[in-house]
C-alpha cells in the first residue's frame, strides 16, 4: 500500500473511532435526556461534611446530619445553589438546626442569608466543580470538551471511560457502565489552599423519578476525605431555576475597608472575614489571610496605601481552615514569612509540594516556596518598641492549633472564631458558645490584660462583651 493510501486509511480509521465514541457518549447522554435537560433539581438527605473546617489538618472533615439538601443547576449559566437544613454530628455539642443557601454562578460564589448576600469567593472553584462532575453537567462538559472515549474490562466488567478537561480547570474521568448510566467519576480542580485537588464520586443505583432517570445514591471524597453521602428523594428535569449573581457582588465582589483602631494598627474588613495590618518599626504584620488569593490582592494593595515605605515580613495564621488560610500563598508570594501553629505546618508544606496546574496562583507561577515559621504554645514578634504576642488557645474544639495575637501596650486581644460578636443589639447567647468560653478561659490563664477584642469575623468590642456572652460580669474597679 502506498503512502498516500496507508495515509487515508488512518485517516478513515480515525474517523471511525471519532463516530464510534461520539455514538457512545450520545447513548449516555441520551439515557438521561441531557440534551433537552437545561435545569435540573434533586432533593436527598443523609451526611454532608465541612470541606477544610477539620480541628485539625490530621482530622477528617467534620460531619453534619443533612435533613434535607435540595441542588438546583442551571447547566446554560453554570450556575447551582444549594438550600441545607443540616444539625451538627461533630461536635454534637454544636447540634443547633441550621439552613443555609450557597450558590455559584460563573466566578462569583456566595451565601445567603435573607436578602444579603456575603462572596465565598475561595469557594467558586469546588462549586464549579460539582456542575462539571454532575451527571448532566459532565456529559455537556464532554461533548464540549471533545472528551475521549474509550472501551474497557475493568474488574471483568465493560466500561465506558470518558476523559477530557473542561476549560483547563477541570479535570475530569467519568465511568459509565453497559447500561448507560455514570457509576463513578475521578476529578480534580485548583484549590487555593491544596493546589490540584482529587475528588472521588459515586453515582447509583439508578432509578426512574416519574419518568426522570437520576441515581439514588451520591457518595463523594475530596482530597482522600468524605464530603457528601446522600440519598437522593426526589428530582425534577427542567424547573424553574433563578440563580443570578446578587448586584452587590457582581458590583463589588471584593468591596474593602480600613480603620484605623489605634496607632499603626489597621482592620481591614469587607467580607466576612478580615484583616489585621500591625506597624512596627521597620516592617508591617498582617493578621489573617482569608478568602483567596484575589481577595488578597486587594487588600495587599491597601495595605501599601496605608504603609507605603514599609515591607511586609509576617502574615500570621490563626488555623489552618480554608477560609481563613486561602490566602496564605498570596502574602507568600509578597515574600511574607508564614507564622503558624505547628501543627499545620506540616499540612502546608505538603500542599505547597502538590501540583498547581489547574489554577495556578502568584505563588506557583513565580517557583518560590513560601517560607514558614512554626510555633508551640507562644511566640513574640517584636522590634524592640512594639511587640506582639502569640499564645495559643488551648482546649479549644473549634482547632487543635486555633492562635491568638496580643498587643500588651494598646491591651488589644486579636482572634478569630472563638468570638464573633453579633450586631451590637444582639442579645447575649442563653447558652454561652463554648469557643467563647475557652477563649475566657485562655485570657484568665494568661493573666492578661484585655480592653478591646479584634475579630476576625464581627466587629470591635470591649472585653465587656465577651464576659456578657459567656456569662459573667467584669469585675469592679479597682478601690484607691
Amino acid at each position: 500500500m502506498g503512502k498516500l493510501a496507508l495515509a487515508f486509511a488512518l485517516a478513515a480509521l480515525v474517523a471511525v473511532r471519532a463516530e464510534a465514541a461520539d455514538s457512545d457518549l450520545q447513548q449516555i447522554a441520551d439515557a438521561l435526556d441531557v440534551s433537552t435537560t437545561k435545569t435540573f433539581q434533586f432533593t436527598a438527605n443523609g451526611s454532608v461534611y465541612s470541606l477544610g473546617q477539620s480541628t485539625s489538618p490530621a482530622a477528617p472533615w467534620p460531619r453534619s446530619f443533612a435533613k434535607s439538601i435540595t441542588r438546583a443547576y442551571d447547566f446554560t449559566a453554570g450556575a447551582m445553589r444549594d438550600e441545607v437544613v443540616r444539625i451538627a454530628a461533630e461536635p454534637p455539642s454544636l447540634g443547633a438546626e441550621q439552613r443555609t443557601v450557597t450558590a455559584v454562578n460563573g466566578d462569583h460564589a456566595w451565601n445567603l442569608a435573607g436578602n444579603e448576600a456575603t462572596p465565598r469567593l475561595f469557594e467558586a472553584p469546588e462549586r464549579a466543580h460539582q456542575i462539571v462532575i454532575s451527571p448532566h453537567g459532565l456529559l455537556r462538559a464532554a461533548f464540549a470538551s471533545n472528551a475521549t472515549v474509550t472501551k474497557k474490562t475493568i474488574e471483568g466488567r465493560p466500561m465506558t471511560v470518558i476523559s477530557f478537561t473542561d476549560r483547563g480547570k477541570h479535570k475530569v474521568v467519568a465511568y459509565a457502565n453497559d447500561q448507560n448510566a455514570i457509576e463513578k467519576v475521578e476529578s480534580s480542580y485548583g484549590h487555593p489552599v491544596v493546589g490540584d485537588l482529587k475528588v472521588v464520586t459515586y453515582y447509583g443505583p439508578y432509578r426512574d423519578f416519574a419518568g426522570v432517570k437520576f441515581p439514588t445514591k451520591i457518595i463523594q471524597y475530596q482530597d482522600g476525605l468524605p464530603t457528601m453521602d446522600l440519598t437522593v428523594t426526589a428530582v425534577r428535569a427542567n424547573p424553574p431555576v433563578d440563580i443570578s449573581v446578587p448586584a452587590a457582588i457582581s458590583s463589588d465582589p471584593v468591596p474593602v475597608k480600613s480603620d484605623k483602631i489605634a496607632d499603626g494598627l489597621w482592620y481591614i474588613t469587607g467580607i466576612s472575614a478580615h484583616t489585621v495590618l500591625i506597624e512596627m518599626k521597620d516592617y508591617l504584620i498582617a493578621v489573617e489571610a482569608p478568602h483567596g488569593e484575589q481577595r488578597s490582592i486587594v487588600v495587599l494593595n491597601e495595605i501599601k496605601k496605608l504603609v507605603p515605605n514599609k515591607p511586609l515580613k509576617y502574615v500570621i495564621n490563626t488555623h489552618h481552615h480554608f477560609d481563613h488560610a486561602s490566602g496564605l500563598r498570596t502574602y507568600a508570594a509578597e515574600g511574607a514569612t508564614i507564622v503558624t501553629h505547628e501543627v499545620n505546618r506540616p499540612y502546608f508544606e505538603r500542599a505547597a509540594l502538590n501540583s498547581w496546574t489547574l489554577a495556578p496562583d502568584r505563588l506557583a507561577k513565580s517557583k518560590k516556596k513560601p517560607v514558614f515559621q512554626a510555633m508551640g504554645d507562644n511566640m513574640v514578634l517584636t522590634d524592640g518598641s512594639r511587640s506582639v504576642e502569640l499564645y495559643q488557645i488551648v482546649n479549644n474544639n473549634h482547632h487543635d492549633g486555633i492562635v491568638m495575637a496580643y498587643l500588651r501596650k494598646e491591651k488589644i486581644l486579636i482572634e478569630a472564631d472563638a468570638f464573633s460578636p453579633g450586631p451590637a443589639s444582639a442579645e447575649p447567647p442563653k447558652v454561652p458558645n463554648p469557643f467563647t468560653v475557652a477563649l475566657d478561659t485562655n485570657i484568665r490563664r494568661l493573666s492578661i490584660d484585655v480592653d478591646r477584642i479584634v475579630p476576625i469575623h464581627g466587629r470591635v468590642v470591649p472585653y465587656s462583651e465577651l464576659l456578657a456572652a459567656v456569662g459573667k460580669k467584669p469585675a469592679p474597679p479597682a478601690k484607691n
